[in-house]
């Protein structure tokens, strides 16, 4: 169906629409919605970007925690160039990144998403793994914001949350 998606983003709009509109504690809602997140990450970890961005809205905003990015960079990336830029600085920076979900609370119009961040300094080859906590707010199904955090508190307090 990735493929499918990629090659129709109109039918992604429609049915991504159709499973936000359900209730956040509905089986089916939270099994896809399980599914496309499982499955935008590993896009993503292999470099699929077609397959990560066709769940993305043209005018999204990335904000990256600032213990992610170098202090020189932006804070805010804008659209899908936007998310193609931060994903070209950190190939840069790490040989292999890679984010893997490890839970996913639902939270009607947006999610949150625990993961562990992984891989090894491009110049270094030093080890990282922590834990990332990336909100995503979405319209009609698409991402039009994501958040990540360092601190877990921190990002259940920007979802409206508390521990």
């Amino acid at each position: 169906d990735e493929r499918l998606f990629v090659r129709f983003p109109a039918l992604y709009r429609l049915l991504g629409d159709a499973l936000m509109r359900l209730p956040p504690r509905s089986r089916l809602r939270r099994l896809m919605l399980t599914r496309r997140v499982g499955q935008a990450y590993a896009a993503a970890n292999r470099r699929d970007f077609d397959s990560v961005l066709v769940g993305w809205d043209p005018g999204s905003e990335y904000r990256p925690s600032p213990d992610l990015i170098a202090p020189d960079q932006e804070t805010v990336f804008y659209g899908r160039d936007g998310y193609l830029q931060l994903w070209r600085y950190w190939s840069d920076a790490f040989e292999d990144i890679r984010w893997d979900p490890e839970e996913i609370l639902d939270l009607a119009d947006r999610f949150l998403v625990t993961t562990q961040q992984r891989g090894h300094g491009s110049g270094s080859g030093v080890a990282v793994n922590k834990p990332v906590f990336q909100l995503f707010t979405l319209r009609r199904g698409l991402v039009i914001r994501q958040e990540d955090f360092a601190d877990r508190a921190e990002a259940l307090e920007a979802a409206g949350l508390s521990e």
